[in-house]
């Protein structure tokens, strides 16, 4: 395994740009520079950047005014002018409509990119735009927009959630009352709408498709249609639903709505438990990415490190489990990939890559638990991409460092820009936003040893210079106004211009180290198909040996390709290849041989009515646990994007049981059938009248169109 070479400190300034700061195998990072093997990208000023990535010249000069911005200060010129392009940048995202756009390549406000932007850093830096941002992500009914996405957007897609936490540290950065009682109200609303659809009281997790990896091919099994991604319960979602209902429920205290708050901080506790009970990898020491199935959810086992890094940041992952973490998650020379491993048959996107600003994520995590080695290899990789590109780009290749070869690419990218931001503010100076107050913990590994200082950085009614001079995880001194004081904090009632002096222990807690892994390709799905009491499939490249799967336990080990399907056997059977070093690969398509009663109905176009309902009489012929599918088409929209999801409740012999959800299979082609996912029912023998009916809750994000066709119905015997 090779390890990162962690060198000395700087041992006088007026060597600093001779001496790397950090280096890899792929490239060194000085005080003024990069060097990736034969090109540089080189901090020609405070407001210069000159590469010659590929041949080619990239070049950043500062475009705007920034006098109004806090200004750094520091011996690093790398770290003065990442800040700076990412504050010029900032400044280039502001429209005139001020509102935050997402990219020079992606125009408008998306929900999820603005509200991680806010988090990071966009709160302070632009503070009037992120309200606005925020608020233009508000629809008629006073919820939250969730942007395009799998299957027709919500519930395919759930982590519109995110936006609270966003409207939490607005708050938390301004002190503005006025702007938390208009937030509160949609925050409310839009979990409570969310927690009645979208939580599964089993597993204590929400449904929806993992944030932000909004690409299905990129990131699940093909096998999977869109309401089978509905049905997974991913890391990053449901850590976004714990933020935002820990910041609901601090929200409701301020305001006096004591009970839903209440209520709110019980179903964080909640996912909580249930991330940490369904989702964590004792034997890998991370989270998976989700729990998926149809009748049987099985563990999708690839780690995910904005998720991952969200569970130590907001204390889902504590103690131990945190700092394992830390030295667990799997990482390259160029940064820490969306995901890892990767998909062999999929381009370089969500996978194979590097997103700059879940890079920064994790960076925050790492010096939450004081990995310094993680913090100083995190900032190595966003410094490096921001001097190679001479921009903060949207996304990299993993294992080549180039922004060329992704699917997609952007410049002056929101949230890669804000994330780089967050770098000054929340870990070398420490900067961490309360209700009330604003707390100090910087992180500054040795090699960046220094006396820095932010100047003129507002905090509410307040405007404060801050110097933190040394290295380390722990505050020696801290003083305000030359005073020494017991905390680390300044309060938020305080006013006017004020010195803040900072004093590390030049040292670190614990000596904690990063698992550095080298590029890796999961084996292929195998296909299976079953007949005459065998399932067989064709060889899998790479693969010594194969798991098999029924109910979601682990049945059986084949080292040939094709097994005997047992008669215990029950429930969801899979075929999982495994590689030499252990590396799986997507379960392929569940085949289940359950008891099973299939019903044709005259084919039924169901459109959007408020009170229409759809009425069927179904016959059980035996009291017991069954599965529920509905056979349907939705030609309203694609795949893979746009906001028409078919939804409907769900009443069992007039009573409420839940919700059933129709997703989009192609626009315009309504002969495109499939299955909704498995309602489990408890039903006795005889007749029952199943009933469809479109409700509040039952609407989309499209708000018109909620239309889709039925031909039938599976009941399955549990």
């Amino acid at each position: 395994m090779k390890k990162f070479l962690f060198l000395l400190p700087l041992a006088a300034l007026a060597s600093c740009q001779e001496k790397p700061i950090y280096e890899n195998d792929s490239y060194t990072m000085y005080a003024d520079r990069i060097v990736q093997g034969e090109y540089t990208g080189v901090a020609e000023s405070p407001y210069k950047i000159v590469s010659n990535l590929d041949g080619e010249e990239y070049i950043w000069e500062k475009k705007n005014d920034l006098s109004t911005y806090p200004v750094l200060e520091t011996p690093y010129l790398i770290e003065e002018t990442a800040y700076n392009i990412g504050v010029d940048e900032s400044v280039n995202a502001v429209e005139p409509d001020g509102t935050l756009r997402t990219g020079t390549e992606w125009g408008g406000v998306w929900t999820r990119d603005v509200s991680y932007s806010i988090i990071h850093s966009m709160s302070f830096i632009q503070t009037e735009a992120a309200k606005t941002s925020l608020m233009c992500k508000v629809n008629s009914k006073g919820e939250i927009v969730q942007d395009t996405g799998t299957g027709g957007a919500w519930p395919c897609s759930t982590d519109r959630e995110i936006w609270v936490g966003a409207a939490w540290e607005i708050y938390k950065v301004t002190g503005d009352m006025e702007w938390l009682k208009t937030v509160y109200p949609i925050a409310k609303k839009s979990l409570e709408v969310d927690m009645r659809t979208v939580f599964e009281s089993e597993t204590d997790l929400v449904r929806g498709e993992s944030s932000f990896i909004d690409w299905r091919e990129q990131s699940y099994p093909t096998w999977m249609e869109p309401a089978d991604i509905y049905d997974t319960k991913c890391l990053g979602t449901n850590m976004v639903f714990y933020i935002a209902l820990t910041s609901a429920a601090e929200m409701g205290r301020i305001l006096g709505d004591v009970e839903t708050a209440q209520y709110f901080e019980e179903m964080a506790e909640r996912i909580k438990k249930g991330i940490n009970e369904h989702l964590w990898m004792d034997e890998a020491g991370y989270y998976a990415q989700y729990l998926g199935g149809r009748t049987d959810d099985l563990l999708y086992t690839k780690s995910e490190t904005l998720g991952e890094a969200l569970a130590i940041l907001y204390g889902v992952a504590e103690g131990d489990r945190a700092t394992r973490l830390s030295e667990s998650l799997p990482i390259v020379d160029y940064g820490a990939p969306v995901f890892w491993p990767w998909i062999a048959d999929q381009p370089p996107y969500h996978n194979q890559a590097v997103w700059p600003w879940v890079q920064a994520y994790w960076i925050h995590a790492c010096a939450k638990v004081g990995n310094e080695h993680g913090v100083l290899h995190g900032v190595g990789a966003v410094w490096r991409a921001v001097m190679m590109y001479a921009t903060n780009k949207e996304n990299y290749v993993a294992d080549t460092g180039n922004w060329r070869g992704t699917q997609i690419n952007s410049s002056n990218m929101l949230w890669g820009l804000a994330g780089n931001i967050s770098i000054t503010f929340k870990l070398l100076m420490g900067m961490e936003f309360g209700a009330d107050q604003l707390n100090f913990a910087p992180v500054v590994p040795e090699n960046l040893k220094a006396d820095r200082t932010v100047r003129n950085f507002r905090y509410r009614n307040a405007t404060l210079d801050v110097t933190v001079s040394g290295y380390g995880d722990t505050i020696k001194s801290f003083k305000l106004d030359g005073q020494k004081m017991s905390e680390a904090v300044v309060p938020g009632n305080l006013e006017g211009h004020h010195t803040v002096e900072i004093e590390m222990s030049n040292s670190f807690k614990k000596d904690l180290g990063v698992n550095y892994q080298p590029a890796c390709w999961a084996p292929l799905m195998p296909v299976v198909t079953m007949a005459d009491g065998r399932l067989s499939w064709a060889p899998v490249e790479g693969a010594v040996y194969y798991n098999v799967y029924a109910g979601g336990e682990l049945v059986g080990l084949a080292s040939t390709t094709e097994i005997i399907i047992e008669d215990e056997w029950k429930g969801d059977i899979q075929v999982v290849a495994v590689a030499q070093d252990g590396t799986p690969s997507f379960p392929s398509k569940p085949i289940n041989i359950n008891e099973k009663i299939s019903v044709k109905l005259p084919e039924t176009m169901l459109t959007k009515k408020n009170g229409t309902e759809f009425n069927v009489t179904v016959n059980v012929p035996e009291a017991g646990q069954w599965f529920l599918t509905w056979n349907y088409a939705n030609g309203t929209g694609p795949v893979n994007t746009d906001n028409n999801c078919g939804i409907r409740m769900l009443y069992v012999d007039g009573v409420k049981t839940g919700i059933n959800i129709f997703p989009h299979r192609g626009t315009g082609d309504w002969n495109n059938w499939g299955w909704t996912i498995p309602e489990k029912l408890d039903l006795k023998a005889g007749n029952h009248t199943f009933t469809l009916r479109m409700e509040s809750d039952a609407d989309n994000m499209d708000l018109e169109i909620n239309d889709f066709k039925l031909r039938g119905y599976n009941l399955m015997k549990l």
